[in-house]
């Protein structure tokens, strides 16, 4: 492994552990087992790291698009998905703190990442459209702002599991898909239950009836 490489391995790590402003670069370089000031020679300042790290972030976002189809698909909003959350696993100090959000190379990275995302979501409805999977809008915007929440439940998943403590008892993909679901045709929902199965909407969670049974309560 090449210096700079390990250097970004292992400061993605503490910086995974602690967050990015427990460390200092004499603390940075303690922990990549070198001087500061071979460190400094790779790394003048932290924020020079952040550059790195989002360089790293693109290549891993560029290997999950190889595997994209070449046609708007859902199947590349579930791919979306499975992209962000990668990303959220492995580098969570950055989904953590506004301030590393704010940095310009990160935030490059993260605000293209999501234009094309919710991008890719409306060509999809689109073409759903299209090919009689999807019902035609009925008013205008509903699929934009469908678009957008998938994006927002996707890019928000890793916070509020944290907040509601839910661990892995929901699934992004699930929610996801809930909000999708009712918008199909029989025919999409047909083409959707022949590619996921009929269990994937056994279960969404706590059925309405059990709240139903509390009204008494009221």
């Amino acid at each position: 492994m090449k210096t700079r490489e390990r250097i970004i391995s292992s400061v993605i790590s503490a910086f995974n552990e602690k967050g990015y402003h427990s460390f200092s670069l004499a603390d940075l370089a303690q922990k990549c087992n070198m001087s500061r000031g071979n460190l400094a020679y790779h790394y003048k300042y932290k924020e020079d790291i952040l550059d790195d790290i989002s360089v790293k972030m693109v290549r891993d976002i560029n290997r999950f698009l190889k595997k994209r189809m070449d046609y708007p698909a859902f199947y590349n909003l579930n791919l979306d998905i499975r992209t962000c959350r990668f990303l959220q696993e492995k580098y969570p100090f950055v989904f953590r703190d506004m301030t590393i959000l704010e940095h310009d190379s990160i935030k490059e990275v993260l605000t293209k990442w999501s234009k094309e995302v919710i991008k890719r979501n409306l060509n999809a409805f689109a073409y759903g459209i299209e090919i009689g999977n999807v019902k035609p809008e009925p008013y205008e915007g509903l699929y934009y702002q469908l678009s957008v929440n998938a994006w927002l439940i996707t890019y928000n998943w890793l916070a509020q599991q944290y907040v509601r403590q839910i661990g892995d008892l929901e699934k992004a993909e699930r929610m996801v898909w809930s909000t999708i679901i009712p918008h199909f045709t029989e025919k999409g929902m047909e083409a959707f239950l022949a590619y996921y199965g009929k269990d994937f909407v056994s279960n969404f969670g706590i059925p309405i009836k059990q709240y139903m049974e509390l009204k008494h309560l009221f």
